[in-house]
Protein backbone atom coordinates (compact mmCIF):
# COMPACT_ATOMS: atom_id res chain seq x y z
CA UNK A 1 0.00 0.00 0.00
CA UNK A 2 1.46 3.37 -1.02
CA UNK A 3 2.08 6.16 1.50
CA UNK A 4 -0.58 8.32 -0.18
CA UNK A 5 -3.16 5.53 -0.01
CA UNK A 6 -2.34 4.99 3.65
CA UNK A 7 -2.85 8.70 4.36
CA UNK A 8 -6.21 8.69 2.57
CA UNK A 9 -7.29 5.66 4.58
CA UNK A 10 -6.33 7.35 7.85
CA UNK A 11 -8.29 10.49 6.95
CA UNK A 12 -11.35 8.39 6.18
CA UNK A 13 -10.92 6.59 9.50
CA UNK A 14 -10.82 9.87 11.39
CA UNK A 15 -13.93 11.20 9.65
CA UNK A 16 -15.79 7.95 10.33
CA UNK A 17 -14.73 7.92 13.99
CA UNK A 18 -16.09 11.43 14.53
CA UNK A 19 -19.28 11.22 12.49
CA UNK A 20 -20.34 7.63 13.06
CA UNK A 21 -19.08 7.12 16.58
CA UNK A 22 -21.20 7.33 19.70
CA UNK A 23 -21.60 10.75 21.29
CA UNK A 24 -18.87 11.38 23.82
CA UNK A 25 -15.87 13.62 23.35
CA UNK A 26 -16.33 17.31 24.06
CA UNK A 27 -12.91 18.28 22.73
CA UNK A 28 -12.19 18.43 19.03
CA UNK A 29 -9.37 16.00 18.08
CA UNK A 30 -6.92 18.73 17.00
CA UNK A 31 -3.91 16.59 17.88
CA UNK A 32 -5.13 13.73 15.64
CA UNK A 33 -5.80 16.16 12.80
CA UNK A 34 -2.35 17.71 13.26
CA UNK A 35 -0.66 14.29 13.20
CA UNK A 36 -2.38 13.48 9.91
CA UNK A 37 -1.49 16.89 8.46
CA UNK A 38 2.15 16.40 9.43
CA UNK A 39 2.21 13.00 7.75
CA UNK A 40 0.19 13.98 4.69
CA UNK A 41 2.30 17.03 3.87
CA UNK A 42 5.68 15.82 5.18
CA UNK A 43 5.76 18.86 7.44
CA UNK A 44 8.03 19.66 10.35
CA UNK A 45 5.32 21.33 12.40
CA UNK A 46 1.64 22.18 12.36
CA UNK A 47 -0.08 25.06 14.10
CA UNK A 48 -3.66 26.18 14.60
CA UNK A 49 -3.77 29.94 14.13
CA UNK A 50 -6.64 32.23 15.07
CA UNK A 51 -6.63 35.89 14.03
CA UNK A 52 -8.80 38.04 16.27
CA UNK A 53 -10.69 41.25 15.59
CA UNK A 54 -7.63 43.34 16.42
CA UNK A 55 -5.65 41.47 13.75
CA UNK A 56 -3.39 39.74 16.24
CA UNK A 57 -2.20 36.27 15.24
CA UNK A 58 -2.66 33.75 18.08
CA UNK A 59 -1.10 30.28 17.84
CA UNK A 60 -3.66 28.37 19.90
CA UNK A 61 -2.10 24.98 19.23
CA UNK A 62 1.20 23.64 17.98
CA UNK A 63 2.39 20.16 17.11
CA UNK A 64 4.74 18.45 17.85
CA UNK A 65 4.41 19.75 21.39
CA UNK A 66 7.14 22.24 22.18
CA UNK A 67 8.29 22.70 18.57
CA UNK A 68 6.93 26.24 18.43
CA UNK A 69 7.19 28.73 21.31
CA UNK A 70 3.90 29.83 22.80
CA UNK A 71 4.99 33.44 22.33
CA UNK A 72 7.73 35.07 20.21
CA UNK A 73 11.06 35.76 21.97
CA UNK A 74 10.21 39.47 21.92
CA UNK A 75 7.06 38.75 23.94
CA UNK A 76 4.94 40.65 21.43
CA UNK A 77 2.34 38.82 19.37
CA UNK A 78 2.83 39.54 15.66
CA UNK A 79 0.52 41.84 13.75
CA UNK A 80 -1.36 39.40 11.50
CA UNK A 81 -1.43 41.87 8.64
CA UNK A 82 2.34 41.38 8.25
CA UNK A 83 1.95 37.66 7.54
CA UNK A 84 1.70 37.11 3.75
CA UNK A 85 -0.75 34.20 4.05
CA UNK A 86 -3.09 36.02 6.42
CA UNK A 87 -2.81 39.11 4.28
CA UNK A 88 -3.93 36.96 1.33
CA UNK A 89 -7.04 35.75 3.15
CA UNK A 90 -7.93 39.19 4.48
CA UNK A 91 -7.67 40.75 1.01
CA UNK A 92 -9.27 38.01 -1.09
CA UNK A 93 -11.75 36.45 1.34
CA UNK A 94 -10.84 33.10 -0.24
CA UNK A 95 -11.44 29.91 1.74
CA UNK A 96 -9.09 27.77 -0.37
CA UNK A 97 -5.69 26.49 0.79
CA UNK A 98 -2.78 28.72 -0.11
CA UNK A 99 1.00 28.27 -0.29
CA UNK A 100 3.16 30.99 1.23
CA UNK A 101 5.41 31.32 -1.82
CA UNK A 102 2.42 31.71 -4.15
CA UNK A 103 0.95 34.81 -2.53
CA UNK A 104 1.12 37.48 -5.27
CA UNK A 105 3.42 40.45 -4.68
CA UNK A 106 0.43 42.73 -5.25
CA UNK A 107 -0.96 41.31 -2.00
CA UNK A 108 2.28 40.77 -0.07
CA UNK A 109 5.10 43.07 -1.22
CA UNK A 110 8.71 41.89 -1.16
CA UNK A 111 9.43 43.85 2.03
CA UNK A 112 6.57 42.09 3.83
CA UNK A 113 7.73 38.65 2.69
CA UNK A 114 11.32 39.41 3.67
CA UNK A 115 10.27 40.68 7.10
CA UNK A 116 8.14 37.62 7.76
CA UNK A 117 10.93 35.27 6.61
CA UNK A 118 13.39 36.88 9.01
CA UNK A 119 10.88 36.47 11.85
CA UNK A 120 10.04 32.82 11.05
CA UNK A 121 13.45 31.43 10.03
CA UNK A 122 14.72 30.95 13.63
CA UNK A 123 11.78 28.60 14.22
CA UNK A 124 12.75 26.41 11.25
CA UNK A 125 9.90 27.80 9.14
CA UNK A 126 10.63 28.60 5.50
CA UNK A 127 7.70 27.16 3.57
CA UNK A 128 4.07 27.15 4.70
CA UNK A 129 0.71 25.85 3.52
CA UNK A 130 -2.51 27.14 5.09
CA UNK A 131 -5.80 25.22 5.30
CA UNK A 132 -8.45 27.74 6.45
CA UNK A 133 -11.37 26.61 8.56
CA UNK A 134 -12.98 30.03 8.78
CA UNK A 135 -12.51 33.22 6.78
CA UNK A 136 -14.57 36.36 7.17
CA UNK A 137 -15.43 36.99 10.80
CA UNK A 138 -11.80 36.52 11.76
CA UNK A 139 -9.52 33.85 10.35
CA UNK A 140 -8.91 30.35 11.69
CA UNK A 141 -6.56 27.99 9.91
CA UNK A 142 -4.25 25.03 10.25
CA UNK A 143 -0.79 25.91 8.95
CA UNK A 144 1.80 23.25 8.08
CA UNK A 145 5.40 24.37 7.86
CA UNK A 146 8.74 22.92 6.80
CA UNK A 147 12.28 24.27 6.35
CA UNK A 148 13.36 22.71 3.04
CA UNK A 149 11.33 21.79 -0.05
CA UNK A 150 8.43 24.05 -0.99
CA UNK A 151 4.87 22.79 -1.41
CA UNK A 152 3.72 21.96 -4.95
CA UNK A 153 0.55 21.45 -6.99
CA UNK A 154 -0.01 17.95 -5.60
CA UNK A 155 0.14 19.32 -2.05
CA UNK A 156 -2.33 22.08 -2.96
CA UNK A 157 -4.79 19.55 -4.46
CA UNK A 158 -4.58 17.28 -1.42
CA UNK A 159 -4.96 20.28 0.89
CA UNK A 160 -8.19 21.24 -0.85
CA UNK A 161 -9.67 17.79 -0.22
CA UNK A 162 -8.46 17.68 3.37
CA UNK A 163 -9.69 21.19 4.15
CA UNK A 164 -13.25 20.35 3.14
CA UNK A 165 -13.24 17.28 5.38
CA UNK A 166 -11.70 19.01 8.39
CA UNK A 167 -13.92 22.11 8.07
CA UNK A 168 -16.97 19.81 8.04
CA UNK A 169 -15.73 18.02 11.17
CA UNK A 170 -15.19 21.34 12.96
CA UNK A 171 -18.69 22.56 12.06
CA UNK A 172 -20.15 19.27 13.24
CA UNK A 173 -18.28 19.50 16.54
CA UNK A 174 -19.41 23.07 17.19
CA UNK A 175 -23.07 22.11 16.80
CA UNK A 176 -22.68 19.73 19.76
CA UNK A 177 -20.18 21.77 21.79
CA UNK A 178 -22.81 23.32 24.08
CA UNK A 179 -25.03 20.29 24.51
CA UNK A 180 -25.67 19.57 28.19
CA UNK A 181 -23.97 16.53 29.70
CA UNK A 182 -27.32 15.04 30.74
CA UNK A 183 -28.41 15.04 27.10
CA UNK A 184 -25.14 13.40 26.06
CA UNK A 185 -25.64 10.68 28.65
CA UNK A 186 -29.12 9.93 27.34
CA UNK A 187 -27.92 9.87 23.72
CA UNK A 188 -25.21 7.35 24.64
CA UNK A 189 -27.99 4.96 25.59
CA UNK A 190 -29.50 5.15 22.10
CA UNK A 191 -28.37 3.92 18.70
CA UNK A 192 -27.89 7.45 17.38
CA UNK A 193 -24.53 8.31 15.87
CA UNK A 194 -22.72 11.61 16.46
CA UNK A 195 -23.84 12.84 13.03
CA UNK A 196 -27.46 11.90 13.57
CA UNK A 197 -27.45 13.65 16.94
CA UNK A 198 -26.00 16.80 15.34
CA UNK A 199 -28.77 16.74 12.73
CA UNK A 200 -31.37 16.17 15.46
CA UNK A 201 -29.99 19.10 17.48
CA UNK A 202 -30.30 21.45 14.52
CA UNK A 203 -33.73 20.04 13.70
CA UNK A 204 -34.81 20.89 17.24
CA UNK A 205 -33.59 24.45 16.68
CA UNK A 206 -36.04 24.74 13.79
CA UNK A 207 -33.57 24.55 10.90
CA UNK A 208 -34.67 23.21 7.53
CA UNK A 209 -32.81 20.39 5.80
CA UNK A 210 -31.14 22.92 3.51
CA UNK A 211 -30.06 25.07 6.47
CA UNK A 212 -28.75 22.01 8.31
CA UNK A 213 -26.75 21.03 5.22
CA UNK A 214 -25.18 24.49 5.07
CA UNK A 215 -24.39 24.46 8.79
CA UNK A 216 -22.75 21.03 8.63
CA UNK A 217 -20.96 21.65 5.31
CA UNK A 218 -22.73 18.78 3.55
CA UNK A 219 -25.51 18.28 0.99
CA UNK A 220 -29.29 18.44 1.59
CA UNK A 221 -29.57 14.93 0.14
CA UNK A 222 -27.20 13.62 2.82
CA UNK A 223 -29.18 15.41 5.53
CA UNK A 224 -32.40 13.80 4.28
CA UNK A 225 -30.74 10.37 4.57
CA UNK A 226 -29.80 11.16 8.18
CA UNK A 227 -33.39 12.25 8.82
CA UNK A 228 -34.65 8.92 7.46
CA UNK A 229 -32.36 7.09 9.90
CA UNK A 230 -33.46 9.35 12.75
CA UNK A 231 -37.15 8.73 12.08
CA UNK A 232 -36.60 4.99 12.01
CA UNK A 233 -34.55 4.90 15.21
CA UNK A 234 -36.95 7.19 17.06
CA UNK A 235 -39.99 5.30 15.75
CA UNK A 236 -41.59 8.36 14.16
CA UNK A 237 -42.65 9.50 10.70
CA UNK A 238 -41.86 13.19 10.44
CA UNK A 239 -39.91 16.19 11.75
CA UNK A 240 -42.48 17.29 14.32
CA UNK A 241 -42.79 13.85 15.86
CA UNK A 242 -39.00 13.39 15.86
CA UNK A 243 -38.42 16.61 17.79
CA UNK A 244 -41.26 15.89 20.23
CA UNK A 245 -40.07 12.31 20.83
CA UNK A 246 -36.50 13.56 21.36
CA UNK A 247 -37.66 16.21 23.83
CA UNK A 248 -39.77 13.67 25.73
CA UNK A 249 -36.73 11.38 25.95
CA UNK A 250 -34.47 14.19 27.16
CA UNK A 251 -32.29 14.10 24.05
CA UNK A 252 -33.13 17.74 23.31
CA UNK A 253 -33.51 20.57 25.78
CA UNK A 254 -37.07 21.86 26.15
CA UNK A 255 -37.73 25.09 24.27
CA UNK A 256 -37.81 28.19 26.45
CA UNK A 257 -40.48 30.82 25.97
CA UNK A 258 -40.89 34.29 27.47
CA UNK A 259 -43.02 34.28 30.62
CA UNK A 260 -42.51 30.58 31.43
CA UNK A 261 -40.86 30.26 34.83
CA UNK A 262 -41.34 26.58 35.47
CA UNK A 263 -38.95 25.38 32.79
CA UNK A 264 -41.74 23.77 30.83
CA UNK A 265 -42.80 24.93 27.42
CA UNK A 266 -45.89 25.14 25.33
CA UNK A 267 -45.02 23.22 22.16
CA UNK A 268 -47.79 24.68 20.01
CA UNK A 269 -45.51 27.41 18.57
CA UNK A 270 -42.80 24.85 17.86
CA UNK A 271 -45.35 22.59 16.21
CA UNK A 272 -46.54 25.39 13.95
CA UNK A 273 -42.99 26.39 12.97
CA UNK A 274 -42.04 22.83 12.14
CA UNK A 275 -45.18 22.24 10.13
CA UNK A 276 -44.45 25.32 8.02
CA UNK A 277 -40.78 24.43 7.54
CA UNK A 278 -39.22 22.46 4.69
CA UNK A 279 -40.97 19.42 3.20
CA UNK A 280 -40.65 16.14 5.08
Amino acid sequence: MSRLTTCHARWLELVADVLQGQTGAREFPHAQVADLLLESFDAACCSLNVVDGAWVDHVVGGWPEGYLPKAPPSGELPDATTHPLIRWYSVTGSSSPQILGRVPREVAPVAMVTGWSEFARPFGITHQLALPLRVGDGIEAYVVSRPDDDYDDADAELADLVRHAVAALVRHHRVLADVAECQRERVRGTRLTEREFAVLTLLGAGLTAEAIAHRLHTSPRTVHKHLEHLYRKLGVRDRLMAVQRARDAGLLAPPTEPGRRDGTADTSALRRSLQSASPR
